[in-house]
C-alpha cells in the first residue's frame, strides 16, 4: 500500500504527474509516513541524546514533520542541533535552512535580552501559529 502512494503521483491541472522521490507536499501519506519515519529518525535518537548529553529540561513538540526542540541551557540546544544535523544525514534528510534556528525564549528571554541590549525576543511560527514573548511583564 505505501509502495503505490508513494507511486501515485500528483494531479496538476488535471494531468498526472510522477514524483522521483518522498512524498507529495499535501498528499494524505505525508504526514503518516513523516510521524512512522521521524519517530526512528528522530524521536527515538532525541530520547538517547537526553540521557547521554543533557544538563537541563528538553521538551519536544512534533507533528508529522514539523518540530520544536526547547532546551532549559543553550549549550545543550548548540549540542542537540549539530548532532541532530548529523543524525539526519545519515538517512539523507536536512533541515530547513530558513526555519531552523536556535533563538532564546522562554520566562527569562525578555530578562536576558533587556540586560543584553538586544531588544524584543524572536518569534517563530509552529503549526500555523506565531510564538512571541513580550516586553511587558504579566501581573504576578
Amino acid at each position: 500500500m505505501i509502495q503505490k502512494w508513494l507511486k501515485a503521483g500528483v494531479l496538476e491541472e488535471g494531468m498526472r504527474k510522477q514524483v522521483e522521490v518522498g512524498t507529495v507536499q499535501g498528499g494524505s501519506i505525508s504526514p503518516l509516513l513523516a510521524n512512522i519515519y521521524l519517530h526512528y529518525v528522530l524521536d527515538l535518537w532525541a530520547q538517547q541524546w537526553r540521557k547521554q548529553n543533557d544538563k537541563g529540561d528538553v521538551i519536544i513538540v512534533r507533528f508529522a514533520d514539523d518540530f520544536v526542540v526547547g532546551f532549559q541551557y543553550r549549550h545543550d540546544a548548540e549540542s542537540f542541533l549539530a548532532q541532530m544535523r548529523e543524525r539526519f544525514a545519515q538517512f539523507s534528510l536536512t533541515l530547513h535552512k530558513e526555519k531552523t534556528r536556535l533563538i532564546e525564549f522562554g520566562r527569562f528571554a525578555i530578562q536576558n535580552r533587556v540586560i543584553s541590549g538586544e531588544g524584543k525576543p524572536e518569534t517563530f511560527d509552529f503549526l500555523g501559529f506565531t510564538h512571541s514573548r513580550s516586553l511587558l511583564r504579566a501581573m504576578p
